[in-house]
């Protein structure tokens, strides 16, 4: 029954742009805080030796893509905006199919379709298209995925990533916490246009009907010693906006340190700078705005330490330059500690 600090500090479709641990997740508070909610409901199964599908109401996107070896949620680089790009998927959980097909040693292949179905999204809002009758899993909020990972040794992995993204619009607009690749701030029909009758409750013919997304992204990690790495990702993504005919442009990178066994064997380090996302193109269809010209970047320093095989302690601080894409907003800075159990 508790309230998420990416709850309480959304704004204008900028949700998740203030340091939250990617843990903090409350599943299920929009809709009902006393509901029992499911995360993840699926059925994996080898098809070959090397080709496995899994199928479902609620497959997790972020098990099968964009995965890497020093930004896992739970033991290394841990917020939002740096355990994965910021640009890459619209949705988190899908209805769908996932194929997985390890070509040889150092080449291996992804791809799904997922509809989306994500549990802490409440349905009241225009979300969860995949179970509305209305749209179904294939005419409203949608995703197909494709991944490429190159592993020339055990040290390297190399990852090419293309997402294509159907984002419904809800009262004229799409965006906000899951519009990837604009994953910050809700995108109307831009200046003059009427998005949303209130008295009708009808979207005007300047509203957005939907926007059709294409998100091109770069992932790497390398373990250079057993005690140093690097990792980083470049994203760049167009949303293309129905039925006024524009695009939106934006791109995010983030380059991080990782510091594996420090003081302690299992311990992981990191030191991550990112830049969640920078407007290229399209600023003016922002609903409120897209900042004053400034570009809001985000420094994690995060330290993952095993007490035993069950518990761990895992201190981060953050600090946020420019939130919101604003000059004028002051920098945020963040200190949490978790308590991490296994069982």
């Amino acid at each position: 029954n508790g309230v998420s600090p990416a709850t309480q500090f959304a704004s204008a479709g900028f949700f998740n742009a203030f340091g939250v641990p990617f843990t903090d997740q409350v599943a299920g508070q929009v809709a009902n805080p006393n509901d029992f909610t499911l995360r993840e409901l699926f059925y994996s199964f080898p098809v070959t030796d090397n080709v496995r599908l899994t199928v479902g109401p609620r497959v997790n996107w972020y098990r099968h893509f964009d995965n890497n070896r020093f930004t896992f949620y739970l033991f290394g680089a841990g917020s939002y905006n740096s355990s994965g790009s910021t640009q890459l998927n619209t949705i988190d959980r899908g209805a769908g199919v996932v194929l997985e097909w390890d070509i040889n040693s150092q080449l291996s292949f992804a791809a799904a379709y997922l509809g989306e179905n994500t549990e802490f999204l409440a349905p009241q809002f225009g979300f969860n298209t995949a179970s509305n009758a209305e749209f179904g899993l294939f005419g409203g909020t949608n995703t197909t995925t494709a991944q490429l990972t190159y592993s020339p040794s055990s040290k390297v992995n190399l990852r090419f990533i293309y997402n294509h993204s159907r984002i419904q619009a809800y009262n004229g607009q799409v965006g906000g916490a899951l519009g990837e690749p604009i994953p910050y701030g809700y995108l109307d029909a831009g200046p003059g246009n009427s998005i949303f009758d209130p008295v009708t409750g009808n979207i005007s013919s300047g509203g957005l009907k939907y926007a059709a997304a294409d998100t091109f992204a770069f992932n790497f990690d390398w373990l250079i010693t057993s005690n140093f790495g690097l990792f980083g990702r470049y994203a760049y993504g167009i949303t293309h906006l129905e039925p006024i005919d524009e695009d939106v442009e934006s791109q995010s990178f983030q380059i991080g340190l990782a510091f594996p066994n420090l003081a302690k064997q299992g311990a992981l380090g990191t030191l991550t700078f990112l830049m969640p996302m920078d407007i290229i193109k399209g600023e003016e269809f922002f609903a409120s705005g897209s900042g004053d010209g400034g570009i809001a970047y985000e420094l994690e320093a995060s330290y993952y330490f095993p007490i035993n095989d069950y518990m761990a302690l895992v201190p981060a601080f953050y600090t946020i330059w420019n939130p919101n894409n604003f000059d004028s907003n002051p920098a945020i800075f963040i200190g949490n500690v978790r308590a991490q159990f296994r069982f």
